[in-house]
């Protein structure tokens, strides 16, 4: 019995390599594992071992406390202080203008210094320069910038080993700030420009894979020359100029332009199209389709596979059937029903031979939108699925109804399926 005590009172964990306990401790907020020092006095460094720090301070509310603050900052400088020798794998910082500028300044610096790969910043600070040191930093992998600051990018910024690139909030003061940064990447896969602003947005990369320029304002051209990009999304963003070229590994395309004057866009929306109309999925807004239509001549798309419209617009029959009868490998089709208003009187290729699932959006009981499901069911040779998704406010006997009147139609493919939903 004694013995059994005995080993009952044996603290297994303390006695873990310092390596193990540094894993389990990895998955603790920072917070917590800074907790775990008034354990024993075993555990009072330990936190060092961790590798991964993530720092926030919430000042959203106007009743937070100076002493509060006060202590954020203590804590950051105590947990890096301890961190003087231990490389840092990622520092994550979020805080607001009422953190002292130069400690926020000197956290950044030690991270960098300290070896960081993945470094994520969330600041609004006045008037605030990042540390120069970033800019030639050789361990980042992942940068991700969100503080609504004016970026001057040195001219001898490098960061070679840099794979993810996140901005947001940031303007560009120079017509080159982007080039010069994006080019200083030579490992860059990924990049997202979010709420950003810049004079000229020229992106050419030739290992970049994911490009995303969202609700960010260009006032002057867009350029892009990717030849690996396989996924692209525009979206909220007008530039005055288009250049998109050597985009020949386009997979999938998300487009959601501003709602514009369209008749005065139609040599940039010709531009804009046929520079991914080598795209396998595309997914185009109401407004991207009324701007597609605008498009003189309007592009082919010969290897578009998946198609899908968010649309809620009349008398878009000649963009839409165009698109199909343009796009003759297209599998699937996603549409909201009103964006077909005619249906084509030349049944296109697709129809007959290629399409296999089509998606039809905002269903109602009319006759209009089941003639538009009929069309499809008596002239798509393959069709393997054919999904109704009805307004909200339909009942279930209508869905019901839907649903049998379709059944009843007749069906050039002998295995098609019919949801209505």
């Amino acid at each position: 019995m004694a013995t059994q005590v005995k080993m009952e009172n044996v603290d297994r964990i303390s006695n873990l390599p310092d390596s193990i306990l540094g894993y389990i401790l990895s998955f603790l907020s920072t917070k917590e594992v800074v907790a775990t020092s008034i354990l024993s006095s075993k555990w009072r460094y330990l936190f060092a071992l961790v590798s991964n720090l993530d720092f926030e301070l919430d000042e959203s509310s106007q009743m937070l406390k100076i002493s509060t603050i006060k202590s954020f900052m203590c804590f950051v400088d105590r947990v890096l202080f301890f961190h003087n020798t231990a490389n840092i794998n990622a520092f994550r910082l979020r805080c607001g203008k009422r953190v002292d500028s130069d400690r926020v300044y000197g956290w950044i610096s030690a991270a960098i210094w300290r070896g960081v790969k993945h470094l994520g910043l969330s600041i609004s600070l006045d008037n605030f320069t990042l540390p120069g040191v970033l800019f030639t930093c050789t361990t980042l992998i992942t940068l991700k910038l969100e503080t609504n600051l004016v970026l001057n990018v040195p001219k001898d910024v490098c960061l070679p080993n840099l794979k993810i690139l996140h901005l947001k909030s940031i303007m560009f003061p120079n017509d080159d700030s982007v080039e010069s940064l994006v080019c200083s990447c030579i490992s860059l896969l990924e990049l997202i420009i979010c709420n950003c602003s810049t004079k000229k947005c020229n992106i050419s990369h030739n290992s970049l894979k994911v490009l995303e320029i969202i609700r960010s304002v260009l006032y002057g051209s867009l350029v892009i020359d990717t030849p690996a990009l396989a996924y692209f999304n525009y979206t909220y963003c007008v530039a005055t100029e288009y250049s998109l070229k050597n985009l020949q590994s386009l997979i999938r395309a998300d487009i959601a332009f501003l709602d514009i004057r369209f008749d005065s866009h139609q040599t940039k929306a010709t531009a804009f199209f046929e520079g991914i109309s080598n795209v396998n999925i595309l997914v185009l807004s109401s407004t991207s389709l009324k701007l597609l239509k605008c498009c003189e001549p309007l592009p082919i798309f010969p290897k578009l596979l998946h198609l899908k419209l968010y649309c809620d617009y009349h008398n878009f029959e000649r963009g839409v059937a165009n698109l199909l009868t343009d796009s003759g490998r297209l599998q699937s089709l996603f549409f909201y029903q009103e964006a077909l208003t005619n249906l084509p009187e030349r049944v296109p290729h697709c129809i007959l031979y290629q399409l296999k699932v089509i998606e039809i959006s905002g269903f109602m009981t009319n006759k209009d939108c089941i003639g538009k499901a009929k069309y499809f069911l008596e002239n798509a040779t393959v069709l393997m699925k054919l999904i109704i998704r009805t307004v909200p406010f339909l009942s279930e006997e209508q869905k019901s109804r839907i649903y049998q009147q379709l059944m009843a139609s007749p069906s050039k493919s002998k295995q098609c399926c019919i949801l209505v939903v």
